[in-house]
């Protein structure tokens, strides 16, 4: 794996240092896995541009992070996990449902647990990721929110992308929520 520098706002590329500075000013501190994305302004960039795109949808904030979740345990993205986690609860998530959806298991919540379900299948490629829509429809989403959910599936699958190849350590924040990948 390469060693991709984590960048301060101030050792990042020109072009980097806005976007790492709003990051900071929004989140309340800059995330390692951010940081070492800013070696490429462009890449960076993107995974903002895409966080705002998949949070102006109908999607909900604790939604947004069980679907990252899901996502992160399928892509096996250690940091991803920990980092939504902490999200989820700090967005109000209960604790349980945030325990089940890292482990895989079903959760209390019907719609959180077909947005799991259906975020895995789409991840795994899976035949059934059909079915997993037709469950969500069947619990009242509509088609706009379907594909709302897809751009919420795209923020961690770029992050773990990231995370794959640049591998930062995990923030001192994540540490509590800190993730163990099964075989």
């Amino acid at each position: 794996m390469p060693r991709i520098p984590i960048h301060t706002v101030e050792s990042a590329p020109p072009a980097s240092q806005p976007l790492l500075q709003g990051l900071r000013e929004q989140v309340g501190f800059l995330p390692n896995l951010a940081a070492s994305m800013a070696e490429s302004p462009a890449l960076l960039q993107a995974f903002l541009s895409l966080r705002t795109i998949a949070a102006s949808g109908q999607l909900d904030a604790v939604a947004r992070e069980v679907v990252a979740i899901a996502v992160a345990t399928e892509t096996r993205c250690t940091y991803c996990v920990a980092a939504h986690s902490t999200f989820a609860l700090k967005q109000g998530a209960a604790a349980a449902e945030v325990a089940a959806v890292r482990s895989g298991r079903p959760l209390a919540d019907p719609r959180l647990d077909a947005l799991a379900r259906f975020a895995r299948a789409v991840v795994r490629r899976q035949d059934d990721a059909g079915d997993r829509a037709r469950d969500l429809l069947g619990l009242g989403f509509t088609n706009a929110l379907l594909l709302d959910v897809l751009a919420a599936i795209a923020v961690p699958m770029v992050a773990g992308m990231a995370h794959q190849l640049a591998g930062p350590p995990l923030d001192a924040v994540f540490q509590a929520q800190e993730w163990k990948q099964t075989a």
